[in-house]
């Protein structure tokens, strides 16, 4: 049974990871959760409705009625009231106007509308009429004078708050609804987290940016000590799939393999594991080049080698090493190829030079061309496999390049794992967590940039910039750069960039840089 008091789902709503969270999945949803940290189901429906434009908009002050609101809930600021008639209505709500039910209470009160009239009002903040709206306000202020409890310039001010929330708002009974739905979802992630994120996953296809949903899902996953992990070998699973040790992407995750493909691969594995008498995972490497590679098209091999589906076996062979060998073994003719197929059993090669060693002999003269023998030539490929004109190793920015092509991110390592971090001393996970304090340094790899004019203030009309980072921990995407410090690095502030970032930590929690270096 669902506890609404649970407090590892209030804490998920608190620190901000409401990715996949009902109404507050999105980065605004997820940086006002993380403000406004509500703790009942009453705060949760106040959030969802003030994260519309109606409230985010509505600006009083200098300051808007979200802001507001939150800033009052902190105690940052000192809960008032328009009028000392209003406290009933706007008591829960820390004296700011968030609901279209209120607008209809005050209008009742204040000005003396019948039920009808007060809904006549809500269904002009509802269509955003500005001509029934001018027509009510008339109404309203006399209304009012009618009524004695306020006079003409605290009636008009106060209809000026209900105009101001006429963009879009929400009615109360609407934002409870969706508080409900919306703790419900964050429970699940809170109390059944590898289910949650495996449901989301398997359905990120959906999504518009299917790849930029796996990886935002595979980095926060990281926040709750999930590992989401290549397709193992062994698992015959074809979509994403949960093991003891983490989430596993199916084969029919990787691109390339998303239709047959897929299930010839796992039919090949099937049939590869009953002729050899072995589990996939005790596969050598010689044991998958002679039964898989020659039951699955080139191109599903070769996406399979990119991101380390054979390294899930017992082989020690690089994903570079068994690319750059399949390469080479499919030059071999068919009828060497089904020679080393018919032999391997007997010959139980170690490796493909081996192999290739033993195949060169059996060559008859021809059958290579007008200069070489084709015997040559296979002795020639076997001393490609002994010595390669490159490296084979795995460079971690390959390996970042190959499971971002085939997977849509990253997955064994994160994108800033290619770069030198030395430097770095503090992770995005360490933020989120509440470390504080001054010349703090984080290496990450920018995934967005937002940029928005300043619009008040010494740096008015001059831009400013959000970004979301990501170290190998996790993503952070409150970070704000300002004016001085945007203007001086702007060429290098882009997605996809590796960074060392130097800043503070703000009240809210925010990371301010104020010195980015490349790395």
């Amino acid at each position: 049974m669902i506890d609404y008091k649970d407090e590892k789902t209030w804490n998920l709503f608190k620190d901000g990871l409401t990715k996949g969270v009902f109404q507050l999945e999105s980065n605004l949803g997820r940086a006002w959760s993380k403000r406004l940290a509500p703790s009942n189901l009453e705060e949760l429906a106040a959030l969802i409705a003030l994260i519309r434009p109606g409230c985010l908009k509505a600006i009083i002050d200098g300051k808007s009625m979200t802001q507001r609101f939150v800033d009052r809930k902190n105690k940052e600021e000192e809960v008032s009231y328009l009028h000392e008639s209003l406290e009933e209505i706007f008591k829960p709500t820390y004296g700011v106007l968030v609901y279209q039910e209120q607008s209809m209470r005050i209008a009742q009160k204040l000005a003396g509308f019948d039920l009808k009239k007060a809904d006549d009002l809500r269904k002009a903040i509802g269509k955003k009429d500005a001509e029934l709206m001018a027509m009510i306000r008339g109404d309203f202020i006399l209304g009012c004078h009618q009524t004695g409890l306020v006079n003409e310039d605290t009636a008009s001010e106060i209809f000026g708050w209900i105009e101001k929330s006429s963009r879009y708002s929400f009615n109360k009974s609407h934002a409870v609804a969706y508080a409900v739905d919306s703790f419900w979802s964050a429970w699940y992630k809170a109390n059944h987290t590898k289910e949650f994120f495996l449901s989301y996953l398997y359905h990120a296809n959906e999504k518009q940016d299917p790849h930029q949903e796996i990886y935002e899902l595979v980095s926060e996953a990281k926040l709750f000590d999930l590992e989401v992990k290549i397709p193992k070998i062994s698992s015959f699973e074809s979509k994403f799939n949960i093991q003891d040790d983490g989430i596993y992407f199916g084969v029919k995750d990787v691109k390339s393999l998303t239709g047959v493909t897929g299930d010839k691969v796992m039919k090949a594995v099937q049939e590869a594991s009953e002729e050899t008498g072995k589990d996939p995972s005790e596969f050598s490497w010689m044991d998958i080049i002679v039964y898989l590679s020659p039951k699955i098209n080139a191109t599903a091999f070769k996406a399979l080698c990119s991101i380390g589906f054979f390294s899930t076996a017992a082989t020690n062979t690089s994903r570079n090493r068994a690319l750059y060998e399949y390469l080479i073994f499919r030059e071999l003719t068919k009828a060497e190829s089904n020679w080393v197929v018919k032999n391997y059993q007997s010959k139980q090669w170690d490796n493909l030079y081996d192999c290739f060693i033993d195949l060169s002999p059996t060559k008859k003269m021809g059958g290579g061309t007008s200069k070489v023998e084709r015997s040559q030539i296979v002795e020639n490929e076997a001393n490609l496999i002994k010595n390669p004109p490159y490296s084979l190793d795995d460079d971690p920015a390959w390996i970042i390049e190959q499971e971002g092509k085939f997977l849509g991110c990253p997955v064994s390592l994160s994108k800033i794992d290619s770069a030198d971090t030395s430097v770095a001393n503090t992770y995005c996970k360490d933020v989120l967590n509440g470390k504080t304090g001054k010349n703090l340094c984080i290496a990450a790899n920018v995934n967005r940039v937002a940029t928005t004019t300043v619009k008040r203030g010494k740096t008015k009309g001059r831009k400013m910039a959000f970004l979301t980072i990501e170290d190998n921990t996790c993503s952070l995407d409150s970070v704000v750069v300002f004016p001085e410090a945007r203007d001086k690095y702007q060429y290098i502030l882009y997605e996809g960039n590796n960074l060392l970032l130097c800043g503070d930590v703000a009240k809210d929690n925010s990371f301010i840089v104020n010195k980015i270096h490349e790395i």
